[in-house]
């Protein structure tokens, strides 16, 4: 089945929960306290040697999610321990929207992170801080580096579905040629979520050509959502396509399209 475009914020909300699970025993010491007094004794817990206490710290801080700790937490994200910078971002995304200003730098970086709880958690802490150019054309510049997982190239492409990003587009189309059948199907749903008619065409090739039947499905469902006429060609070879999902969603496009639908 193709992504659906709530699972650019499903993944994230997956996370959220799963985080927020792992963190709500070692939060009790502090829930009698109010934010006032908690949050002091938090940031001085952040800074001790074992990581364990420190982990507990950026968990509780952002179940309170107050500003203050803000500072605290973007040092945090360069932590030696990966627990510790997972549930730093976590905090972070819990803050919001306004958690770390204009810069997402700090947090986009940590997509590339070597640990893949890490990588999550900042995918997650991205999408809940909201938009900003400054993240977004790191992502850009990182998407293009040599070496990058296939991971975090799945989940940089869906930070920028999500977002929108229209900058993305030249970036998210070269990922339609890479090598994972997993990075090409986000870079697909991504480009889907951007709807940028100029990407009709590389997703028509992406429908007849790519090997991999999931990536196939993907580029039927989108191009059915906003391909319009541009698309029919694509759509009515895909109605010989080997797999049935494909068949299916290519015949339901091509039949809005005759009725009048996208245009």
């Amino acid at each position: 089945m193709p992504i659906p475009a709530r699972a650019f914020c499903l993944f994230q909300a997956l996370l959220l929960i799963s985080l927020s699970l792992a963190g709500c025993v070692v939060s009790r010491d502090y829930a009698n306290l109010a934010p006032e007094q908690a949050v002091p004794r938090l940031l001085a817990v952040l800074k001790d040697p074992n990581p364990e206490q420190r982990r507990t710290a950026a968990q509780s801080l952002g179940k309170i999610a107050r500003k203050e700790a803000v500072p605290a937490l973007v040092e945090a994200l360069r932590d030696p321990d990966a627990g510790v910078r997972r549930y730093a971002a976590w905090a972070l995304g819990m803050i919001g929207e306004d958690a770390v200003g204009p810069d997402r730098s700090p947090l986009a970086s940590l997509l590339f992170d070597p640990d893949p709880g890490v990588r999550e958690a900042a995918a997650m802490a991205l999408g809940l801080t909201g938009d900003t150019q400054v993240g977004i054309e790191l992502l850009l510049e990182r998407l293009q580096e040599p070496a990058i997982p296939a991971d975090a190239k799945r989940l940089a492409a869906a930070s920028l579905g999500g977002m929108e990003a229209r900058t993305a587009v030249p970036v998210l189309t070269k990922l339609l040629a890479d090598r994972d059948a997993q990075v090409r199907r986000w870079a697909v749903a991504a480009l889907g979520e951007i709807a940028d008619q100029e990407t009709v065409a590389p997703l028509s090739r992406v429908l007849t050509k790519d090997p991999d039947p999931g990536v196939r499905i993907e580029a039927a469902f989108r191009l059915g959502k906003f391909g319009g006429v541009a698309a029919r060609p694509a759509l009515t070879a895909a109605l010989k396509d080997a797999n049935a999902d494909v068949r299916r969603l290519a015949n339901a496009a091509l039949k809005e399209l005759a009725g009048g639908g996208h245009a």
